[in-house]
Order: structure tokens, then sequence, then C-alpha cells
């Protein structure tokens, strides 16, 4: 294990810290946004800017990381986020909070260094098992501290979403500092005149043209964010409000949810880490796809306290192992120089997912919550489809 160490390591250690800010704030925006005076429909539209704003930055990101290097990339970004932290909590509506989320979403850009930075420094035949890890491993803060949130949200209201937030700020400075003293380069930037380097950025926005230059598997996986990201919205935006106003249960208990669907994506990583590098990474990415699938299902079909916390669950393993397949085939199929830009188009997809689900979702979920969640079942169920098909070569690996 000792691929554990140096870059590695520091990301373990920072997104170890980045997860007990997250888990104290991110399971109650919507919650947030609602209280200072949004409603589902602006909810669903803030986060659907955000999203946009993400996506628009992520895209010169991609091309920054190969050109001015990961580790400068992740720094300077990780500086902005800590700013906005404290934005949040003296958001005075809704509209306000809007507006930071947007910008903190945008100085996200960084985004595909930190996944350039890990294929990089990882050993290809552990690739898809050190992803999981490094997606699992950090994640443990979410076995406590999601109640903790729930707990300050109801017993202080807006106040205790305004000290999570000031808490969340000081811990992004720690991490912000340690990444800028700990992480070492691992491709050298890329020579290129400004004029060049402008117009690579300009040659990102269409991110869907390098897809032309991979094997269908590898385009394919890399596009699948879109459809998961529209598939994630109504759940992700809307999991705490369906929770409180429809079956009825505190804040609390949405956190305790998450601390849930948190453990069982630990002991499942843990022990699946291993044994996914051995699997095909079609039957990998399939059966991700199935426990998706499922778990919006049983949601839709069921509105009942066990199903949601079932769904979670699920779910997260779901995505868990989606997530970690689809990334190791960019490690496995992309060359190191050329990993940004194809982080950054993956993202890209992820975003504009993002965005057309946060804006759906709204209308959605307003209209019939039930609804929203089958709709998710059956866009992943049909995203599958791909799967299905036998091909033969690199495309089964």
């Amino acid at each position: 294990m000792s691929w554990l160490k140096g870059n590695v390591g520091v990301m373990l250690a920072s997104w170890f810290l980045f997860a007990v800010s997250g888990s104290l704030t991110f399971p109650y925006l919507s919650q947030y946004m609602k209280m200072l005076g949004a409603s589902p429909a602006e909810i669903g539209l803030a986060s659907s800017l955000a999203s946009a704003a993400a996506m628009a930055a992520i895209l010169p990101g991609g091309v920054l990381t190969d050109v001015i290097g990961r580790r400068r990339s992740i720094v300077a970004g990780t500086w902005g986020i800590t700013a906005t932290q404290f934005f949040y909590a003296a958001s005075p509506d809704w509209r306000f909070f809007a507006a930071v989320y947007m910008v903190d979403s945008a100085l996200h850009f960084y985004q595909p260094a930190l996944v350039a930075i890990l294929l990089d420094s990882l050993p290809p035949e552990r690739r898809g098992g050190g992803m999981m890890l490094t997606m699992v491993l950090p994640q443990v803060p979410w076995l406590i501290l999601p109640p903790v949130g729930g707990y300050l949200l109801d017993a202080l209201g807006l106040e205790g979403m305004r000290l999570s937030f000031l808490i969340s700020g000081a811990i992004s400075a720690a991490v912000a500092a340690m990444r800028m003293k700990a992480l070492t380069e691992t491709v050298p930037p890329a020579e290129l005149e400004p004029a060049e380097v402008l117009r690579e950025i300009a040659r990102s926005y269409a991110f869907w043209r390098p897809l032309f230059k991979l094997d269908g598997f590898t385009a394919y996986a890399i596009a699948l964010g879109l459809a998961l990201n529209i598939a994630a919205a109504p759940l992700q935006r809307f999991g705490v409000l369906y929770a409180t106003e429809v079956l009825g249960l505190d804040n609390a208990y949405w956190g305790a949810v998450q601390s849930a669907s948190t453990a069982a994506a630990i002991a499942f990583g843990a022990a699946a880490s291993s044994a996914i590098d051995r699997l095909p990474r079609r039957t990998a990415l399939a059966a991700g796809l199935i426990l998706m699938a499922l778990a919006y299902f049983l949601i839709a079909l069921w509105a009942h306290p066990l199903a949601l916390f079932s769904a979670v669950v699920v779910g997260a393993l779901g995505n868990e192992v989606a997530m970690a397949v689809r990334r190791a085939v960019v490690g496995d199929r992309v060359e190191p120089e050329n990993r940004g830009r194809a982080m950054g188009s993956s993202l890209a997809f992820e975003y504009l997912g993002a965005t057309i689900g946060g804006a759906a979702a709204g209308y959605l979920y307003s209209a019939s919550p039930r609804l929203s969640f089958l709709f998710s079942g059956v866009l992943i169920a049909a995203s599958s489809a791909y799967l299905a098909r036998r091909t033969k070569g690199r495309g089964d690996l």
C-alpha cells in the first residue's frame, strides 16, 4: 500500500477534512435555501445555475490542468472556495446564496486536476480500487456529522446553518494550506504560448469533440455522466424536503440516513477495492447502474421511511462503483498528458447533466415527488442499454 503515500495521501487527508465540513452543510443546502425564502422551483433554478457556472469553468480548467500544472490549479481553486464558505454563512436571502453558490461552483475549475493528479500517482493495476478507496476512506466524517448538522438546524434554525458554514470555512483554510505545502507536481506543465493557451481554452468548450478520438466504451463512460447527473438531481436536491415534508421526518433523521449510506459505502468500498480491478470494466459499470436504478424505483413506488433509507444506501453503493469505474477507464485509455482535458470533458458532461437535472427536478418535484424519482430510475435503466451490446476488443475491458 505504498501508493497511499505522497500525493494520494495528501488528497485522502484533504478530502477527509472537506468531508467534515461538507457533512455538516451539504445535506441541508435545499433546506437552507427554503429557509432563506426559496420555493422548490427556485431551489432547482439555483442548483441549475450553479451547475452551469461549474461547467463553464471546468472546461478551461481541464486545459489549465495540463498547461499550468495540477498543483497550481488545485491550490488556487482551494483558496477560492475557502472564501465562499464565509459568504454562505452571511447570506441574507436565497438570491444572495444562489450568487455565492455560482461563484463557489465556478471556483471548482480545478476538479480535472484533482482526478488527473490521482490517476498520475496511482499504479495502473490499482486505478479502479485506488479510485474507490480515495472516494470512500475520506468519507468517515459522514458516519457521524450529518445528524449533528441536522440537530444544529433543528435547534438553532438559520443560525445553526450559519455556524456550520463558519466551521466549514475554517476547515477549508486548513486544507488549502496543506495542499499548498504538500502536493507535488506529476506532469511538467506544457510549454505553450499565451495565444495557443487561449485557443485551447476556446476549443475546450466544444467538450464533446474529444469523444470522437476515443474508443466507444471510453466515450460512453465519459458521456454517461450526463444521464447520471440528470437522474441524481431529484433525490440529491430534494431528498431532505421529501424526508421532512412528505414523510414527516426531522432533519436529524435525514442526517442519519446520510450517515448510514456512508457507512455502507465505506464497508463496501473497503471490501470491493481489491476485486473491482479483476472484473471487466463493462461488468462492474453495469452492476453500479443496476443498483442505482433499483434505488430510484424503490423510493418512487414506496413512500415509507424504510424505502428512503434503503434507496439512499443502495444508490450510494451503485454510484460509488459507477464513478470508480468511469474514472478508471479514463486512466486506462487516455495518455497522461491528455488526462486533464479528458477529465474536463467528463466533468462537463456531469455538470451539464446537473444543470438540466436541477431545473427539471424542481418542476418535476413540485408536480409529484414520486414521479421525479420514477423518472430518475427510467433514465438510468435506459442509459445502461449500451452495456447490453457485446463488442470485441478493448471495449470489453
